[in-house]
């Protein structure tokens, strides 16, 4: 009798000791545990009077060991140390390695907030790298897995750029709106960093919308824009997207009215050719023919004082609105008005590859013009030039080509005369 209740002490005993050890079962190997089964199953049958009345014995022990515990702090220095040597490797060039030592950081069995430094910073390194779709899937992974980070309007704003990078504009403008949904969550330290990235997420969206052609779309959101308190810089982007935006439209008339007050504004701006541009196309589809002549004159004027710095760019503009209207002008067979802008044109500069197109239309208006001689003027001057004869064979394809139509023209413009002046001999006139 004493040695029932001895067993059943130890038996209650070890109960408790495994109730108190929050552990998992021992690794043990299957031929160890089946030896282990067999050993209590022995026991079993010797003390057979000592088995509970559900039929399981008391005495099968099941070993327990306690379960490891990782002390988080150990575990944020590994996370940090693999991140800081995967960054090395990164900026060495052995990418493959370094997204290891990234992957061993993440891989680390315990929920960390280091981990998300680690995403973030992956996902810079990617962009950086232009791989795009590896930047994305990691930016992605940490809004999934930090829901409340402090980062998410970062987040959502670089992953809205690199959907439109990559040409998902639909995609790029749900994360832009995603920006000023989780920028209402934000703590009072952050409303500042918060309302600089909500305004670059409604510029982007308004943006983004014009490069789906959606215009009248991307006009709303610039006129909502323009009623906010904007910087400068901004305040001459939204008004410059809407003088575009207007004449993209078909709203001609509006068109003018905002690309002349975005001219008296920003009298310097480099917009301002393109913008000058326009307006010149604007009064021409409105059918304000002398004002847009006008205009384009005043533009290849400026050659002595330019609106900008940009130089290159107002030349591209100037040569754009003069050509562009001249020989809209010449398919009406408004000669006059063409003639006067390809002579602007002539006078702007003397390089060739401006000059030449420039005259040769110039010798067209007057041969439609019933002025053959000035025509022969005008087609010599690119065979012959004012300022001595180009080496042919520094001059280019289109140049030489060219040169050729030129003296084509002047050929038969001779003929011409010739034939003109037998026939005054023969009395044939």
């Amino acid at each position: 009798m004493c040695i029932k209740n001895l067993t059943t002490k130890r038996t209650l005993w070890l109960s408790l000791l495994g109730l108190l050890l929050y552990a998992q079962p021992s690794a043990l190997g299957a031929e160890d545990a089946g030896q282990a089964a067999e050993g209590d199953h022995g026991a079993a049958e010797s003390h057979g009077d000592e088995s509970v009345a559900d039929g399981k014995n008391e005495n099968v022990i099941l070993v327990l060991e306690p379960k490891k515990r990782i002390d988080p702090k150990d575990a944020a220095v590994d996370v940090l140390k693999y991140l800081n040597l995967g960054r090395s490797l990164w900026k060495g060039g052995d990418h493959l390695m370094a997204e290891k030592y990234f992957a061993a950081a993440l891989g680390v069995p315990i929920d960390l907030p280091e981990k998300e430094q680690v995403l973030f910073e992956m996902a810079e390194l990617y962009r950086e790298e232009k791989m795009l779709p590896k930047a994305a899937a990691i930016y992605e992974r940490l809004i999934e897995e930090f829901k409340k980070s402090r980062r998410l309007p970062t987040v959502y704003m670089e992953l809205g750029n690199l959907y439109r990078e990559m040409g998902g504009l639909k995609v790029a403008i749900s994360n832009y709106y995603m920006v000023l949904n989780s920028s209402l969550n934000i703590s009072v330290d952050q409303v500042e960093k918060a309302r600089d990235l909500s305004l670059r997420a409604k510029l982007e969206i308004a943006e983004t919308h014009a490069e789906l052609l959606e215009y009248a779309e991307s006009y709303r959101h610039y006129e909502l824009l323009s009623k906010l308190n904007l910087k400068p810089a901004d305040r001459m982007r939204v008004n410059y997207r809407m003088c575009n935006l207007l004449y993209e439209l078909g709203r001609y008339q509006p068109a003018v009215n905002k690309l002349k007050e975005f001219l008296d504004t920003y009298k310097m701006s480099a917009h301002a050719p393109e913008i000058r541009y326009l307006l010149a196309k604007s009064y021409e589809k409105l059918n304000r023919k002398p004002e847009a002549l006008r205009e384009v004159v005043h533009i290849l004027q400026r050659q002595s004082s330019p609106d900008t710095a940009h130089e290159g760019t107002a030349d591209y503009w100037r040569q754009r609105t003069g050509n562009e209207l001249a020989n809209e002008f010449y398919q009406k067979r408004d000669y006059r008005s063409a003639l006067t802008i390809y002579q602007s044109l002539a006078k702007y500069s003397a390089s060739p590859e401006w000059r030449w197109p420039a005259i040769h239309q110039i010798g067209l208006c007057f041969e439609r013009l019933g002025l053959p001689d000035k025509a022969i003027l005008a087609y010599q001057e690119i065979l012959t030039p004012e300022g001595g004869a180009e080496n042919e064979e520094s001059l280019s394809s289109g140049l030489k080509t060219l040169r050729e139509m030129a003296k084509w023209r002047l050929e038969h413009l001779n003929w011409e005369g010739d034939l003109v002046a037998r026939l005054k001999v023969l009395g044939a006139q």
